[in-house]
């Protein structure tokens, strides 16, 4: 089989431009779950804020903070809201928390990896203030807080748990304007 030289440039050409693709083919990188404007977040600071808000409100028979999502609430609302020095003492305090309870677990795990009852007595020191670290106790007072308004403005909370009600609410024809205005005053 003779190959002329138009044949022989195009199969290179589809070679070349085959092997400058596959690597990008097999990327590993996960995609973020939320795209963010002002900072970064890696899958472990991700991960990090997920347990931690499943630890402040955990899945029972209604659904938890994990099932509404609000370690992304979280993160989009000091993306958007948070000044940048916020942003920083929030992600300064992640960093501390992180390291303060691999220094207060007796079993050498991390949050991520320990169970709920040791992540709760943490939880409870910081509550108490028995860590007086600064920037520790912004980001766990932002990130409760965070997680407080993310489940009870999520769809299961205002559906189920208190039905919102447009304005102007209910309207009783059956009771008398007399009677209503006597118990009134």
């Amino acid at each position: 089989m003779t190959i002329n030289r138009r044949t022989a440039i195009r199969q290179l050409a589809f070679l070349s431009v085959g092997a400058a693709l596959l690597p990008a083919c097999r990327d590993d990188r996960s995609k973020p779950d939320l795209v963010l404007k002002n900072f970064k977040v890696d899958d472990k600071q991700q991960k990090l804020l997920e347990e931690l808000t499943a630890t402040l409100i955990p899945t029972t028979s209604t659904p938890g903070a994990r099932d509404v999502s609000a370690h992304l609430f979280i993160l989009k609302m000091l993306d958007d809201c948070s000044a940048r020095a916020d942003q920083d003492k929030f992600f300064s305090g992640m960093k501390q928390f992180e390291l303060d309870y691999a220094a207060r677990s007796s079993s050498g795990k991390s949050f991520v990896a320990s169970a709920p009852p040791q992540r709760e007595s943490f939880l409870l020191d910081i509550e108490s203030k028995k860590l007086p670290n600064e920037d520790l106790n912004f980001f766990y007072s932002t990130a409760k807080r965070l997680t407080i308004l993310a489940y009870s403005s999520s769809q299961f909370f205002l559906t189920r748990v208190q039905v919102y009600e447009l304005v102007p609410g209910r309207w009783h024809g059956c009771i008398p304007v007399q009677q209503k205005m006597k118990s009134a005053s």
